[in-house]
Order: structure tokens, then C-alpha cells, then sequence
């Protein structure tokens, strides 16, 4: 095996045609195509081996091709959803029960996809105070001289319990 020598950003060439493929099978589906179209129009051996691909090229930081990707998909979402939408009224308006629920149902998939797709999920926040001994000591003093309780005297509370 002959090895080919490194570019100068110090990767081999096929690695550079491997990601070009990548990209062109991104661009497709983009553009609509099925994952078996990729497969077959980029020379891949299967669909899901097209899939991979797609998948590793998002998962880097690809810039605008990623975003643009995103952009295409946030568009499709938008438009299978005021599909949905519409047949949802029409639906409503001749009195069709039958098949709403299943229209509500993929208006709501549709939604939920594209919440994935913009990384709008809601996300659980902590919040976590650290107090140290000074701080809580200041804070007692504060109360102390501040709160009508001087320090080795009776609470007000206990005061009203003795009368």
C-alpha cells in the first residue's frame, strides 16, 4: 500500500474526499432527497451509511452549510405544520371528527420536531447559593443589631411566652 502524503493542514486527501461526499449527501438531503437517493446518487453502500455521514458532518462545526441545513429543515417543519393546520380547520369547518385528533396529533410532531431541530427545549435550571461562615455570620450581626434582639438576651418570643 502506497500512502499518500499529508496536505498541509495535516490531513490525507481521502480523508478531504470522504468529507466533500459528506457534504454533497447533506446538500441532497437539504434539498429533499430520500436517504436511499443519497446512497445512490454519492455512492454510498446503504442509506444509513448516508445517514452517518450526514450526521458526522452536523455533529462538526461546518458553519454555514450546518446552519443553512437547519434553516431548510426549520422551513420544511413551518410548512408541514400550516399544512397540518389548515386541514385541521377545514376539518373543524365540515364538521369532521373522525381524523382531527390524528391531524392535531402530527400538527403537534411537527412542532415537536422543529423545537429539536432550533434547540428550543425547555431546560431545567438549578440554582445553587453558596454561603459562606463570614457572610452568615455578617448576616447574623446584621439581624442581631438590626432585628431588636441583642446577642444573650431574650427573643421577643420568648418574652410574650413568660407573661
Amino acid at each position: 500500500m502506497t500512502n499518500t502524503p499529508n496536505t498541509p493542514d495535516g490531513t490525507w486527501p481521502e480523508d478531504l474526499d470522504r468529507r466533500q461526499t459528506a457534504i454533497e449527501a447533506m446538500k441532497l438531503r437539504r434539498d429533499g432527497k430520500t436517504w436511499d437517493e443519497i446512497a445512490h446518487l454519492v455512492g454510498y453502500s446503504s442509506r444509513q451509511a448516508a445517514h452517518k455521514a450526514v450526521k458526522r458532518v452536523l455533529e462538526r462545526v461546518e458553519g454555514e452549510t450546518a446552519e443553512d441545513y437547519r434553516e431548510v429543515m426549520a422551513a420544511r417543519y413551518e410548512a408541514l405544520y400550516a399544512k397540518a393546520w389548515d386541514s385541521i380547520a377545514a376539518a373543524e369547518a365540515e364538521g369532521q371528527l373522525v381524523g382531527k385528533s390524528q391531524l392535531i396529533a402530527s400538527a403537534r410532531g411537527v412542532v415537536d420536531s422543529q423545537v429539536k431541530l432550533l434547540g428550543l427545549q425547555a431546560v431545567s435550571k438549578s440554582e445553587v447559593t453558596v454561603v459562606t461562615r463570614g457572610q452568615m455570620d455578617a448576616e447574623i450581626e446584621v439581624l442581631l443589631g438590626h432585628g431588636g434582639i441583642a446577642a444573650g438576651t431574650e427573643s421577643d418570643s420568648e418574652s410574650w411566652e413568660s407573661e
